[in-house]
C-alpha cells in the first residue's frame, strides 16, 4: 500500500498513480476503468476484472435463486 495525495486537474479532483501501479493492474494511460466506492473504500478495477466480477455475481445470484427453497428450509430449521 502507498499513500497518494488528491490533487486537481482542471475542475476535478485527481489521484495520480505511478506507472508501476498501472502495470500491476494491467491498465495504461487512456484506458477506461471501473470505479466504485464500498464502505468508504475506493475500488479501481480494469474493465476486464470488473466484467469478470459481474459475471461471478450473476452466476452466484442464479445459483441462490435456483436453490432458494432449500436455503429457506435450512434457515427455518436453524430457528
Amino acid at each position: 500500500m502507498s499513500r497518494r495525495r488528491i490533487t486537481t486537474a482542471e475542475d476535478s479532483a485527481a489521484l495520480l498513480l505511478p506507472q508501476e501501479m498501472l502495470d500491476e493492474m494491467g491498465i495504461s494511460i487512456g484506458d477506461e476503468v471501473d470505479v466504485s466506492v464500498v464502505n468508504r473504500t475506493l475500488i479501481l478495477r480494469s474493465l476486464d476484472e470488473a466484467e469478470r466480477a459481474r459475471k461471478i455475481d450473476a452466476a452466484t445470484d442464479a445459483v441462490f435463486e435456483r436453490r432458494r427453497s432449500a436455503y429457506e428450509e435450512l434457515a427455518e430449521g436453524a430457528k
